[in-house]
């Protein structure tokens, strides 16, 4: 079953549940419990955790403004102008900026909406209806088909790892003359990839522990990633677009040697992310680096590199550089990826 079938039945599960609830509950708006349950509900747990948080502060802000302002100076509209102008002022104190909408719309209705009796009574209601709503979507999200972000931010890492590879793979293309049409649509997508990642890393920081045993090792990974991305746009850099053809004839075998060393060790790690078996064969960088180091001081001692005009020189240099940073970059995830002892729960959002 894909995540967005499941996300409409839990969606509505949580609606229809948050409603029957509240009439049976007797609250005096009962809707606003479902409309709250079905706005709360999140692809995953951190990130209707957090929706949670944000909502109930922001009905809370909203119906502690409206009180004073409708027991002290009435209900007419510029009182009403007055207090969704406080309410909006203290949510963005409060970095409450995605409640702001729901804040507003509960001064809206505790201050325009006729109430008999005290001023505080339908702001408790307000505030009772919305938190039921809120609770009923958390107890959804928790026990049907529960999600966690960090379970989408190790699928999100595994795929950016194998992206890596794919965006490499097109730049030495373009280092060694050849066709690498769709580098754009290839680097775009990474962008986007990144994006993702990282707002799923902020979300899994609002769920429970259990869903946190390998948070640190994933935010490991997480830097490895970006520092493994600043040298492939380095790498770009060195290959820029006007002018290709890069010579590395007289740093072969090493130089193809560790490029395939870190295409396959890319694609290793992505697979242990997701099976949460790390393969115990891992590439030697330091070995290999070492080997091409030794080729290049002596294709420089003996002056072949001279040969080659001085624009291509030092780009042939910083390509160099760059693949030996993402290489060193690379062997640290290796062991960063032997961390994480298991990820067994990845593997049941990847069926």
């Amino acid at each position: 079953m894909s995540a967005d079938f499941r996300l409409a039945i839990k969606t509505t599960l949580a609606g229809c549940l948050a409603m029957y609830f509240a009439e049976l509950l007797r609250l005096p708006q009962p809707y606003w419990a479902p409309i709250t349950a079905m706005i709360v509900m999140q692809a995953h747990l951190g990130a209707a955790v957090k929706q949670s948080w944000i909502r109930f502060a922001a009905t809370a802000v909203g119906a502690a403004v409206s009180i004073p302002f409708a027991a002290f100076l009435g209900q007419n509209l510029f009182v009403f102008g007055a207090a969704v102008f406080v309410t909006v002022v203290v949510c963005t104190i409060l970095h409450l900026e995605e409640g702001l909408r729901l804040a507003a719309v509960t001064v809206a209705i505790i201050m325009l909406i006729p109430h008999t009796g005290r001023p505080w009574v339908p702001a408790l209601n307000r505030f009772l209806e919305v938190s039921f709503g809120i609770f009923v979507a958390l107890v959804v999200a928790e026990f049907v088909w529960p999600s966690s972000a960090l379970e989408h931010l190790g699928h999100g890492l595994a795929a950016a790892f194998l992206q890596l590879e794919i965006v490499l793979s097109a730049l030495l293309r373009r280092y060694h003359g050849q066709n690498s049409g769709g580098v754009e649509e290839v680097r775009a997508k990474m962008a986007n990839l990144r994006r993702q990642i990282a707002d799923l890393h902020a979300h899994g920081k609002y769920e429970p522990a259990r869903w946190s045993a390998n948070r640190k090792t994933l935010e490991k990974l997480m830097g490895h990633e970006d520092r493994m991305w600043r040298a492939v746009e380095a790498l770009d850099i060195a290959c820029d677009r006007s002018s290709c053809g890069g010579d590395d004839s007289q740093l072969e075998p090493e130089f193809s040697a560790l490029c395939e060393g870190i295409s396959a060790a890319l694609k290793r790690i992505a697979e242990g992310i997701l099976t949460g078996k790390f393969s115990t064969h891992e590439f030697d960088f330091e070995r290999a680096i070492q080997a091409l180091d030794a080729k290049a001081d002596a294709a420089r001692k003996s002056g072949k590199l001279a040969q080659s005009s001085l624009d291509d020189f030092l780009r042939a240099q910083t390509f160099l550089f760059g693949l030996e940073t993402l290489a060193r970059e690379l062997a640290a995830a290796q062991v960063t990826g032997r961390e994480l002892d298991s990820l067994a729960y990845f593997q049941s959002g990847a069926k």
